[in-house]
């Protein structure tokens, strides 16, 4: 499992007609946060060279606390690597509170650009079954 953080602030464009953040809202955070993994652990490019993109296979959501306009957030993820699958967990907390706002959970597996599942890269393989759970 590897752990990494994502900060960002509710945004009002964000919200809905009741002043706090769409739930759809929360799952564009949590693929910010999937994108930021990427990046803070050098795996853009090599998946980009391979010809790779990830494709959500399965997500759930629970909400527990709302988010408000100007909200700061930080977006705690666990990603896993099991027989092939790669598992996330994203907390959706606000950093004010402290509180967990939305808890995303969910599959991803890689394509080509023919479409077709392929195996998970090895560069995240190797990346997911490390011990330094400390990107940022």
């Amino acid at each position: 499992m590897r752990k990494s953080s994502y900060k960002l602030t509710v945004r009002g464009y964000e919200l809905d007609s009741f002043g706090h953040v769409n739930n759809s809202v929360y799952l564009q955070y949590a693929e910010a946060a999937m994108w930021n993994f990427l990046k803070v652990n050098g795996l853009l490019e090599p998946i980009k060279e391979q010809g790779l993109f990830p494709v959500i296979m399965e997500s759930t959501q629970r909400y527990i606390h709302e988010l408000k306009m100007l909200d700061e957030v930080r977006i705690d993820s666990e990603l896993s690597c099991t027989s092939g699958i790669v598992s996330y967990k994203h907390n959706i907390i606000n950093k004010n509170t402290g509180l967990v706002a939305c808890r995303v959970t969910g599959k991803l597996a890689y394509v080509n650009k023919e479409r077709m599942i392929c195996d998970v890269p090895d560069e995240l393989r190797a990346c997911l079954e490390s011990e330094d759970n400390n990107a940022q």
